[in-house]
C-alpha cells in the first residue's frame, strides 16, 4: 500500500527553462510520442504549449520515459488515446525544465482539494424538480504553509513568478518515492501572518493549469 506520509516530503519549483524545441507529432496512444529533434534524457521535465489540434496538452508538463536518439521521446504515463485529446495538428513547443529550486521552509500542512465538476442547470420548464449535469472540473489550488522567510531562495523566486503571473512547474515527492508534477500559476511569498512570540507564516497556492501526473518513483 502506497501510504502518503507527508514526512521527509519534498517540493521543488522550477525557475529556469532551457530552449524551446519545435514539435511536428505527437501521437495518439496509451503513452504519447512527441515528436521533435531534442537533447532532452530519461526523467527530464518538459513544459508542452502551442500545439494546434491536440490542444488538451497545452500547458502541461509531462516526463520523459524513453528517447528516440534526437528524433522524439516518449511522456511518461500520458495517455492520449481516448476522447480526451484529439488528433495532432501541427505546431507546438517542448521546453525543459532545467532548475528546480527545493523550498526549505514549508509548515505541516498539504491542501489539494478534490476538484469538483460544475453543475449545469438544463431544468426544463415541465420538471417538477431541477435538473442537472455535470460540466467541466473547477481548476484545483493547491495550497501549502510555510514559515515566512521572504529572502530564502525558493521564496525569491516564487514572488517573482506570482508578481509576473508566469506559470510554473512544481515536483512533489512523497516520503514513499511517489512522485506529482503540475504546471500551475503560482502565488505567495509577499504576505505573511504572525503574532508576537509566534512564528511567522505564509502560504504558496499553486492554481493548476492541466491536471497533475502522478508516478510510482
Amino acid at each position: 500500500m502506497a501510504t502518503q506520509l507527508l514526512l521527509s516530503s519534498k517540493l521543488e519549483l522550477q525557475s529556469v527553462l532551457g530552449a524551446a524545441k519545435t514539435i511536428t507529432a505527437i501521437s495518439k496512444a496509451a503513452e504519447a510520442v512527441i515528436t521533435g529533434t531534442h537533447d532532452f534524457a530519461i526523467g527530464d521535465l518538459i513544459v508542452i504549449g502551442g500545439v494546434v489540434g491536440m490542444t488538451e496538452i497545452n500547458g502541461r508538463v509531462v516526463r520523459v520515459k524513453s528517447v528516440s536518439t534526437t528524433v522524439s521521446f516518449v511522456a511518461e504515463g500520458l495517455d492520449t488515446s481516448g476522447t480526451d485529446f484529439t488528433a495532432y495538428v501541427s505546431g507546438g513547443t517542448a521546453t525543459k525544465v532545467t532548475t528546480l529550486l527545493n523550498f526549505s521552509d514549508l509548515a505541516s500542512g498539504f491542501n489539494y482539494p478534490e476538484p469538483s465538476p460544475n453543475p449545469i442547470d438544463v431544468t426544463p420548464i415541465s420538471a417538477k424538480s431541477k435538473v442537472e449535469v455535470f460540466g467541466l472540473d473547477d481548476a484545483p489550488t493547491l495550497t501549502i504553509p510555510m514559515f515566512a522567510d521572504p529572502t530564502n531562495t525558493s521564496v525569491v523566486e516564487m514572488r517573482k513568478a506570482s508578481l509576473a503571473k508566469t506559470a510554473r512547474v512544481l515536483r512533489f515527492t512523497a516520503q514513499n518515492g511517489n512522485v506529482m508534477i503540475c504546471n500551475s500559476y503560482i502565488t505567495g511569498g509577499r504576505g505573511f501572518d504572525g503574532s508576537v512570540g509566534a512564528v511567522a507564516t505564509a502560504t504558496l497556492n499553486a492554481k493548476l493549469l492541466a491536471p497533475e501526473q502522478w508516478f510510482a518513483s
